[in-house]
């Protein structure tokens, strides 16, 4: 099963980036995360740069590896009490074309890791939202809400590679984000994605019949 993790903060040292390694090797049996990392390289979204001759460069690989994934991690920070504007376009750019957008059936698990007190949740109410209007299948709470992360994100040496690894050192969080991953693999197993997406291609069916 192949996941892709994708950090919301464009910040070297973001929570949020540090946060999503650090629940990787908490994924069950069978579940590889691999890393997106070019949302900064995502123009605004225009409509006539989306063309039928294709799309720029950035996005044609944005939109290609959500399309090659069985399901989603976002890991967002959360900015005046929402999503960061590089997240609401990425998904923008991923809800195109309408017909076929990238994001149709795919089941996305959300986390965000703040270094306040008291906040993040906003900010995934926000972007479960627009996921499920992208016609997203979003993993339901108990959501991962890292709040004050300084403290909760701490780096342990990997004897094997010899580097430092972000580590969560919160067992709550740790407890939450284990059955969270849990039930991405099972949405996944079960093409729950599926479902949030199924009004879409039967109006659309429904339409081409009409015309046929």
């Amino acid at each position: 099963m192949r996941i892709l993790g994708v950090s919301g903060s464009l910040r070297q040292e973001s929570f949020n980036t540090r946060l999503l390694a650090a629940v990787q090797p908490l994924a069950p049996a069978g579940m590889e995360i691999d890393l997106f990392d070019g949302l900064g390289e995502l123009p605004l979204y225009n409509q006539d740069l989306d063309t039928r001759q294709g799309a720029p460069a950035p996005v044609a690989r944005w939109r290609n590896a959500i399309r090659e994934a069985d399901g989603l991690i976002i890991v967002t920070p959360e900015y005046n009490s929402s999503i960061p504007g590089v997240v609401k376009n990425a998904i923008d750019w991923a809800s195109r074309p309408i017909m076929n957008a990238a994001l149709h059936g795919k089941s996305v698990l959300t986390m965000v890791a703040t270094p306040g007190r008291g906040l993040g949740r906003n900010a995934l109410t926000d972007l479960g939202r627009v996921l499920h209007d992208c016609h997203a299948h979003v993993i339901s709470g108990p959501w991962v809400v890292l709040t004050e992360a300084e403290g909760k994100l701490v780096d342990v040496k990997d004897e094997e590679h010899g580097r430092l690894v972000p580590t969560l050192a919160d067992p709550v969080a740790v407890r939450i984000a284990t059955v969270q991953l849990n039930a991405l693999a099972a949405a996944v197993d079960a093409g729950a994605g599926e479902h949030g997406v199924a009004p879409l291609r039967a109006y659309f069916a429904a339409g081409r019949a009409q015309n046929a």
